[in-house]
């Protein structure tokens, strides 16, 4: 019984007893009877019925059974007598009672937290006072049992109950656990460093190893045992050096014990050294430091490519660890240098030269308790924790992000080593910290997510098995940092989901908490945080302050930071988090009311401060944000006029475009399209700055490659990642990476994205409900690297990209943008005869800046245009087609909602959208028309309508530019930019350029695909696909799902099989045409196609997103021909949100390679669009035009009163041809042309 948990039953057959022996024991006191042993066995059921329940909180808490049986038992075990056998088992119950989670349960497992006391070195964190109690309670009821005269097997059974509690209570020493939390930030001990060791060795008292009294020096002792050590390094690799190092250490720490190295399986050569190491120790932390001096002198003096270098390199950092243990504050870590991986490494086998475990004698094993056994058995896991500790203390003190990587690494195989232990969880939590530490100093979102997905994983499991305290310091730093990370994730995210239950959690731990801990203010610290986060932060600064107090508060911070900023450094970006406090602070009290000039000067001093700090290496967190706060300070004193407003100018200029440099360099180090654009959001705001500054300066063509660096920057970087970054590796001398970067960037094409999954489409509505920016959980760890960003990091590094570097030429290579020389003549070789850039004016303080039009044309210099109208396009028409095209779309997902309301907000839509391209001819593209058409105009009413590519920035991307209209002119009324001028889109000029050179792939040379919606939502789409295959493409194959006719599909039209025909894909088709749902998402890379899900997955599986597609397309050739895309579905060329990054479908399948792709701006579901469809791929193959100008025949087909069905019409479509409404804007005007924009080869 002590063993098993014997006394469980079920809830139901206990109950009665229960009840039972309550009416005896009450009638026995009724009569005046000695009830004392109903008492007790009525105690004893109730503890059996909570066991059965499977309480395992401390005794303090719990429920009212429990409460009661430990009072009758607790006094059965006062006052019964010792020998009594009911009291012997009240005593075995209540031990059970006081330390239930010590049970196993019923399937056998065992719970974490007794794992947990079992694995030395965890107590601490875990041991709270209420557990401690019952512990100790537990231990002196079972001396109590042992005194009770049982059977020699019972006693031998309670004395290992009694060594269990012992050995959970016995005060935790694990290998120098101290360290365990070093390098965690500003925030972490100072003075924590990787001294100690464990109790089991030390190499005090031991001879040398020629068997004499060692009589010298210790300190030359010493300086000998560190020359022996570099000569060693030659001869061992990187692990077994590492763990000599461990040793080193530990023979330099306090002294803990006598045992010898060649107890902890070391080769006798270093087991001798690390004794004469011993030794030295007396030398103090001067003679330490001296041997330290020595490793580095003996490094300088290695050739660069030596194979000992890093080894050597390491054991001087290790050396200066030890001396910051023993004097906090006092050692230089500027000197240490980040050891180079010896390639020799590689080819060995790190287990075998760093163990998991000692190999212990059968004979011995059995003579050691049960605390020793398992120290010998972890051994290897206790030594790389250890070893991480001190790589996370040098990362934190020199800044170098390689420490956390070598950390990380050996984390992730002493997890692996220790698969059942409750070092798992244990190890698995300091890898999510380091995760999230490499995070905060490099700004991979990669790294970020798979700390949290690790943290969200270890929160369910600790939930689930429900036996650590909730107030152990283990379980409340995991729920803190837990916290922490979804703020930063929701920030970055718009994704709030997950916080709901989190905040429900942390309240009630801070109302279970004690008043006077000090947990509860970090709790209440958190809370405020999830409070504030909704808030905005520009309505904050608005409100009404108190100046007096502002002032107060200002020079309190001011103090406190300049106190610490003359403190010692004991970090490597301590001064430049010191300066950008003082700096940000100064700024913030200007802007909320304290209009002191001073504090702009001050403001910018510190951030000019830090800003050189970064150039420098000595800053790295914030950077972008630093430099934006820097450069708007500067513009703030510069609008107040004075001697440096010139100067301050020009510093605004050069610290923006430095900040979209250092934005640029951020994006290239995400790991795919989604975690790309949380990097890339500032890149439009910074770029439209610097295009209005130039644009009120006159420079138009430094406002062209100031709008070109900061747009479309995710589009940028996935074409980068995919091509320029492994061949400039190649021609670097980098092959290596190069080939590991072209092996991840092929992996997991269709990881699921962050986003929440809309609900399923109904025939009734056609778009699914846009997905909220919600997310329940962050994409899992997947098997790579444990830091996922670290091959990013060695290869961007390789190729000169790295933060302070954001003119270097390794961003220009990568994301360069393209200049006008380029752009105009990619206009002259595409026939094209303007490039049109459509610019929102921006509010002053003073006043606005007008919006305008920059004008690119073959052979010229760029010219603007001012747009009045411009100046604030949200107040207007485009900011009322914006609500109701929200309305809409809220209705059309409603299954609930009555047919007459969809009815009511469709026409509602469809007025915003007349009232929209109305103001669209007058305020943007009449004049751009008048502008661009004069030279044309001269050649009489014959000459080709001109060819303009629009780049429309910030929500102009949102207007359908080639539907705006001119009343009174036309056959119906109007006269439309479409019938004036051959149109297409493109997020930049970088990307027209890309796309204007690529070639258009022939349809027959390649496969046609054609997809019907495999939902059966879309009524249209199998009519509309049937008729393409019947008068166009005869030999196309059918993906999807087709209910009148009789032959099998080709394929289900899965996102895996889609992929395998788009470019990259294993069969390129040469058109690819798509009649089913898609939506556009508040966040853009989860705008996705809904196609076929798999057999057995979940509906998840059948969406396609903007990330899908963008990661998906790494197997194309840079110079192949691209296909024809048609993404006849709703919102396919449409951005809800994050405009400038022109993230759509339309855009990211144009990125991936298609030479065209025809999108569309809003929901289309009817048979207009089949009918247009059908007459667009008409013009491509009977009349052979390019896919721009057969989509402007399409919809001036559908503008015709006198329209004509072409032969490859039949059946449906043709009846549906004769509609007279065709004409109207919604009907034709949401399909728009991305891609290539030149026309067809004459001949």
């Amino acid at each position: 019984m002590l063993d098993d948990n014997t006394t469980a039953r079920s809830v139901e057959a206990l109950s009665p007893v229960i009840e039972r022996l309550a009416r005896v024991e009450a009638a026995l006191a009724e009569h005046g009877e000695d009830f004392s042993a109903v008492f007790i066995a009525l105690g004893l059921v109730l503890g059996a019925r909570c066991l059965s329940r499977g309480e395992d909180t401390p005794s303090g808490s719990g429920s009212k059974d429990r409460t009661e049986a430990l009072r009758r038992l607790r006094w059965a075990d006062r006052h019964g007598p010792p020998a009594h056998l009911l009291v012997v088992q009240a005593r075995m119950m209540l031990i059970f009672l006081l330390a239930p989670w010590n049970l196993p349960r019923a399937d056998g497992t065992r719970t974490v937290l007794r794992n947990a006391l079992l694995t030395s070195g965890h107590q601490e964190d875990l041991l709270t006072e209420s557990l401690r109690q019952d512990l100790t309670e537990a231990g002196e009821v079972a001396d109590r049992i042992a005194a009770a005269p049982l059977d020699a097997e019972f006693q031998e059974r309670t004395a290992r109950v009694k060594g269990v509690i012992e050995r959970m209570l016995a005060p935790g020493a694990a290998f120098a656990d101290d360290t365990a939390g070093a390098g965690g930030g500003p925030d972490a001990d100072d003075t924590a460093a990787a001294g100690g060791g464990p109790d089991v060795d030390d190499f005090d008292d031991v001879d040398d190893t020629d068997g004499t009294e060692d009589t010298d020096d210790p300190e030359s002792v010493l300086l000998d045992a560190v020359r022996g050590l570099v000569s060693l390094a030659g001869a061992r690799s990187t692990a077994k050096f590492t763990r000599i190092l461990l040793w080193l250490i530990a023979a330099l720490g306090p002294r803990t014990g006598d045992h010898a190295g060649e107890d902890l399986e070391l080769d006798s050569e270093a087991s001798a050294l690390l004794r004469r190491a011993a030794v030295g120790r007396a030398a103090g932390t001067e003679g330490i430091r001296h041997a330290a001096d020595l490793a580095l002198r003996t490094l300088h003096t290695l050739p660069p490519d030596a194979p000992e270098r890093g080894r050597v390199a390491r054991l001087h950092a290790y050396l200066l660890v030890e001396v910051e243990a023993l004097e906090p504050g006092s050692v230089d870590f500027r000197t240490v240098e980040r050891p180079t991986p010896d390639r020799a490494d590689d080819d060995g086998n790190r287990l075998e030269d760093w163990p998991v475990g000692l190999t212990l004698e059968p004979g011995l094993a059995a003579c050691l308790d049960g605390r020793l056994r398992d120290f010998a058995a972890e051994l290897g896991v206790r030594e790389r924790r250890q070893a991480a500790a001190i790589d996370r203390l040098l990362a934190y003190r020199t800044g170098d992000t390689g420490y956390l990587e070598d950390a990380a690494t050996l984390l992730a195989e002493a997890i692996d080593a220790s698969p059942d232990s409750w070092w798992v969880m244990a190890l698995r939590t300091e890898l999510a910290e380091i995760q999230e530490q490499a995070a905060s100093y490099g700004g991979s979102f990669h790294d970020a997510d798979s700390s949290l997905a690790t943290m969200r994983e270890l929160g369910v499991a600790l939930r689930h098995d429900g036996s650590l305290p909730l107030d152990a310091p283990f379980t409340l730093e995991l729920l803190l940092s837990t916290a922490d990370s979804e703020l930063r994730h929701a920030e970055r995210t718009g994704n709030h989901e997950a916080l709901p239950r989190l905040v429900e959690e942390l309240r009630a731990r801070y109302a279970a908490l004690p008043e006077d801990s000090e947990w509860r203010g970090k709790v209440a610290e958190r809370l405020s945080q999830f409070d504030q986060l909704g808030t905005d932060g520009e309505g904050a600064v608005a409100e009404a302050v108190d100046l007096a107090a502002e002032r107060a508060d200002l020079e309190r911070v001011l103090a406190e930071t300049r106190r610490k900023l003359g403190e010692p450094e004991v970090y490597a970006q301590h001064e430049y988090d010191q300066r950008v406090v003082l700096g940000m602070r100064m700024y913030l009290s200007f802007l909320r009311g304290l209009k002191d000039p001073a504090l702009l000067d001050g403001a910018i001093t510190e951030l000019t401060r830090a800003r050189a700090l970064l150039a420098e290496g000595r800053g790295g967190t914030r950077r972008v944000d630093v430099l934006m706060k820097l450069a708007e300070v500067h513009m703030i004193r510069a609008a107040g006029g004075g001697p440096r407003a010139s100067e301050d100018r020009r510093a605004f200029v050069e610290i923006t475009r430095e900040a979209l440099g250092e934005l640029a360099a951020d994006v290239l180090l995400q790991i795919g399209a989604d975690h790309g654009l949380s990097a890339a959001l500032l890149g439009a705001v910074l770029s439209r700055r610097l295009a209005l500054v130039a644009h009120r300066t006159g420079r138009p063509a430094d406002e062209v490659a100031d709008l070109e660096k900061g747009r479309a920057l995710v589009l940028k970087a996935a074409a980068a990642s995919r091509r320029s970054i492994p061949e400039l590796l190649d021609t670097a001398g980098h092959p290596d990476l190069a080939r590991q970067w072209r092996a991840q960037i092929h992996a997991d094409p269709l990881r699921p994205t962050p986003e929440r999954d809309p609900s399923r489409p109904t025939p009734e509505t056609d778009p699914p409900p846009p997905p909220t920016a919600a997310t329940a959980a962050p994409p899992p760890p997947t098997n790579g690297p444990p830091i996922p960003s670290a091959l990013r990091r060695k290869a961007l590094a390789a190729l000169g990209v790295r933060p302070g570097t954001a003119e270097g030429p390794g961003i220009r290579q990568l994301v360069g943008a393209a200049d006008v020389a380029q752009l105009t003549a990619g206009l002259a070789a595409t026939g094209t005869d303007a490039l049109v850039y459509l610019v929102p004016g921006a509010p002053l303080a003073n006043g606005s800046w007008p919006g305008h039009a920059l004008i690119l044309r073959p052979g010229a210099r760029p010219t603007t245009l001012s747009l009045p109208e411009l100046t604030n396009p949200d107040s207007g028409p485009l900011g009322r087609f914006l609500d109701a095209g929200a309305g809409r779309s809220r209705a059309l997902a409603d299954p609930k909602l009555h047919a007459s309301w969809k009815a009511a907000w469709e026409g509602h839509w469809q007025a915003a959208l007349r009232e929209l391209c109305e103001w669209a001819w007058k305020a943007v593209m009449g004049p751009v028309l008048t502008a661009v058409r004069p030279k044309l105009a001269a050649l009489g009413p014959l000459a080709r309508p001109p060819r303009i590519v629009l780049v429309p920035c910030g929500r102009l991307g949102v207007v359908p530019w080639h539907a705006a209209r001119l009343r009174g002119l036309g056959e119906h009324g109007h006269r439309y930019a479409c019938q004036e001028a051959v149109l297409s889109y493109a997020p930049s000029g970088t990307h027209f350029l890309a796309a204007a050179a690529r070639r258009r792939m022939p349809p027959a040379d390649g496969p046609q695909v054609l997809v019907a919606d495999p939902e059966l939502t879309l009524p249209w789409a199998e009519v509309e696909t049937v008729a393409l295959r019947a008068g166009c493409y005869p030999d196309a194959l059918r993906y999807g799902e087709f209910v009148t006719t009789d032959e099998v599909p080709d394929a289900e039209g899965t996102p895996a099989e889609l992929l395998a025909v788009l470019p990259g894909g294993a069969s390129p088709a040469s058109v690819v045409h798509l009649s089913c749902h898609a939506v556009a998402a508040p966040r853009p890379t989860d705008s996705a196609l809904w196609l076929a899900a798999p057999p057995g997955a979940g509906q998840d599986a059948g969406r396609l997103t903007v990330a899908g597609i963008l990661d998906g397309a790494s197997g194309r050739r840079p110079d192949s021909a691209g296909p024809l895309v048609v993404l006849s579905a709703c919102e396919t060329d449409l951005s809800t949100r994050h405009h400038d990054e022109a993230l759509t479908l339309a855009t990211a399948l144009v990125t991936g390679g298609a030479a065209d792709v025809v999108g569309s701006r809003w929901a289309v579901h009817d048979s207009a669009t089949a009918v247009m469809m059908a007459v667009f791929h008409h013009h491509l193959t009977a009349g052979g035009l390019a896919p721009p100008d057969a989509l402007r025949a399409a919809q001036l087909w559908m503008l015709n009163p006198h329209r004509k069905a072409p032969r490859t019409l039949d059946g449906l479509l043709r009846r549906e041809a004769t509609r007279p409404d065709l004409h109207r804007l919604h009907n034709w005007a949401a399909f728009t042309h991305q891609g290539n924009p030149a026309p067809a080869p004459a001949g």
